[in-house]
Parts: C-alpha cells; sequence; structure tokens
C-alpha cells in the first residue's frame, strides 16, 4: 500500500517538475522579427524613433540600457502585456496580438536577443515561461 501511495504521488509530482516551468529565453524567428519591423515603423516608429530610442514625441527607449533596467528581469509576458495594453497610446489594443507578438520579436531582436525557428506566440502562458533575465 505505501509503495502504491508514493507511485502516485512521483506521478503527480512528476509532471509539475518535467513540464518545462523553468524559464528559458524567448523564442521568435528572423521572418517574424521583420514582420514587427514593419508593424513598428507603422505603429510605433513617431514615438520612438528608428533607433529604438529617438523619437519625435519622447517614447520610452525600447533597446538599450534604459530597456534592460526596466524589462531585464522579468519575462515576456510583462512586455508583450503592456505593449498590448497600453501601445500605441492613441489607440491602445488597437492592433491584433499577431501584430503585437511581431512588434515584440523586433524589439528583442534589437535587444540582442537571437532569433530562432519558430514565432513567438501570442499566448500568455508561453510567454511567461520566456525570461528576459541573461
Amino acid at each position: 500500500m505505501r509503495i502504491r501511495i508514493a507511485l502516485a504521488m512521483l506521478a503527480l509530482l512528476a509532471p509539475a517538475s518535467a513540464s518545462g516551468q523553468e524559464a528559458g529565453p524567448p523564442a521568435f524567428s528572423q521572418a517574424q522579427a521583420a514582420r514587427g519591423q514593419e508593424a513598428y515603423v507603422h505603429s510605433c516608429v513617431m514615438c520612438h524613433g528608428e533607433g529604438l530610442d529617438d523619437g519625435d514625441f519622447g517614447g520610452a527607449p525600447l533597446r538599450g540600457s534604459w530597456f534592460r533596467d526596466h524589462w531585464g528581469n522579468g519575462d515576456v509576458a510583462a512586455l508583450f502585456e503592456y505593449i498590448k495594453t497600453a501601445m500605441p497610446p492613441d489607440n491602445p489594443g488597437s492592433l491584433t496580438d499577431r501584430n503585437y507578438a511581431d512588434i515584440v520579436s523586433f524589439i528583442l531582436l534589437r535587444n540582442g536577443y537571437a532569433a530562432g525557428s519558430a514565432d513567438l506566440p501570442a499566448k500568455d502562458d508561453a510567454l511567461q515561461k520566456m525570461t528576459l533575465k541573461r
């Protein structure tokens, strides 16, 4: 009986430890970042600038030390959700989730995160498993 209980407990605990709960780096593709650059130019460049830190209307820097200090200890979900709920400031949430994910991918690429083969998903649970920590 004790063995069955112990095995049952192990079965319950094993999925939690093997389910990939440990955070990994952001996953996005080069093609997605290119789409993100197009969307960024259309919706973000006026405030944040072509260099992501030199906009005409004082948008927060989206690369470099300010970006690292502000976002570098969090996960991609927090960045995605902030951009989705606050940007563009004159019409927050007006882009598609795919557009927001593409823009986040472009921002990540410009901050030195490596592109891979899969697109960045627009699902909060998957994004929470992607850390911005280096």
